[in-house]
């Protein structure tokens, strides 16, 4: 009988053992044991003790195997050599076995939460090394990111194993952001809701206004009645509870006071030309309106009115704090009555003077017209409704003849003219 050395194969490293020497290892499949190799040698292995604690699984007969270990406790394992001569030598080595550590992690809180927070995860003993997957090595850590969470530990027997898995949830926070657009007084604020959520949706929307106003709604449409400095902000709620919110300190600014005056102050077709000049009190004029047709961008307009009657100016003005006021004004445009009705005429037909009628001014826009001719003994000689129809007289002995106008001008009054008119050959 001779002696052999038994070399024991763990993993993927080796470590040499001595008869009789105590190796400690694992609970756990796939250790490797093995002696060297004597060619035409071949090699018998057994568990000697509890047989529960350990399985040889492969190898056995050769110079290497592989035995699972199955539990906690001591055994003895022997191997056999027997060589090209029928000769056998025997060797032996101690193994002690440990069970793997069982570590547990746990929430000191809930695991699902908003973007911000944390939740701390412990381990529940003392180990000789730890390890989390986020490659923390402390006995806890405070997780504030969506992600599975475990620790590797190492006991003082080398042994290693992975905890439980914990998952944690963070929702993201809404970005609360708004925009303000209005300041003056009496006037439309718009306060726009322009906030962001990276995923899910804004639910709910609260505005405080500064002045202890509170609305509930996407974007709010306000008027404030008195001047100064307002802090509003703005509440937004995702639809998992996650919150954010942004205040705005703004001022609320008096308007402009819109004035202006014009010259000359009676207005006719005649002369209907009109010079206006803002008077307005920390404004510039914005736009001026004529009659809702005509506008004008200038400081001080001219401006001719075509049509006599009732006509609405209006000025709108702006400060440099963009706030507006308008002024109307109504201007009264005259009507000037212009009309010539010659008192003789003839009807030679030598182009000059031939024939006899009213001429005047904006005579197109009458809104009726009725032109009478009489003969002495007052018999209707002419008539017409037409103003472009003059009396030829032709076939009219030489006389003296009545004649009646009778018009409604444009601005519907009703007018009545009579003469005489004496007929020259």
């Amino acid at each position: 009988m001779r002696k052999l050395k038994l070399v024991i194969l763990l993993f993927v490293f080796a470590s040499q053992a001595f008869a009789q020497d105590v190796l400690h290892l694992c609970v756990g499949p796939d250790h490797n044991f093995g002696v060297p190799y004597t060619n035409g040698s071949s090699y018998y292995w057994q568990v000697q003790g509890d047989t529960t604690i350990a399985t040889i699984t492969s190898g056995n007969g050769t110079e290497y195997i592989t035995i699972d270990l199955n539990n906690k406790g001591v055994f003895q394992l022997l191997v056999e050599e027997v060589d090209a001569n029928g000769c056998n030598g025997y060797d032996s080595i101690l193994v002690e076995t440990h069970n793997l550590p069982n570590p547990n992690i746990f929430a000191v809180g809930p695991t699902t939460f908003c973007e911000g927070d944390s939740v701390l995860l412990q381990v529940d003993s003392a180990y000789s090394a730890l390890l989390w997957n986020n490659n923390a090595t402390s006995s806890y850590i405070y997780a504030d990111t969506t992600a599975n969470y475990f620790i590797s530990v190492t006991d003082t027997n080398g042994c290693s194993n992975n905890s439980n898995l914990i998952f944690v949830n963070v929702y993201p926070s809404p970005i609360g952001s708004f925009e303000i657009d209005g300041i003056c007084l009496g006037r439309s604020t718009y306060f726009t809701n322009t906030s962001t959520i990276p995923s899910g949706a804004i639910t709910s929307s609260i505005w405080y206004l500064g002045n202890s106003e509170i609305f509930t709604s996407e974007s709010v449409e306000y008027y404030y009645t008195e001047l100064g400095e307002y802090n509003t902000s703005l509440l937004v709620i995702s639809d998992f509870g996650c919150q954010d919110s942004i205040n705005q300190i703004f001022s609320i600014n008096s308007n402009p006071i819109a004035d202006f005056s014009y010259s000359p102050f009676t207005v006719s077709i005649v002369n209907p030309e009109v010079v206006f000049t803002n008077t307005s009190i920390n404004a510039t004029p914005v736009v001026w309106s004529f009659n809702d047709t005509a506008y004008s961008f200038d400081e001080n307009p001219v401006y001719a009115f075509s049509d006599p009657g009732i006509h609405e100016v209006w000025l709108t003005v702006e400060d440099d704090n963009q706030c507006i006021d308008s002024l109307q004004k109504q201007i009264k445009v005259y009507y000037d009555y212009i009309l010539h009705i010659p008192s003789a005429f003839t009807p030679n037909k030598d182009g000059d003077n031939d024939t006899f009628g009213p001429y005047g001014w904006r005579m197109e826009k009458y809104q009726s017209y009725q032109f009478i001719i009489y003969n002495q003994w007052g018999d209707k000689v002419f008539e017409t409704t037409d103003i472009e129809i003059k009396w030829d007289g032709l076939d009219a002995p030489v006389d003296t003849y009545s004649w009646v106008l009778i018009i409604k001008d444009e601005l519907g009054e009703l007018r009545k003219e009579t003469g005489f008119v004496t007929l020259i050959r």
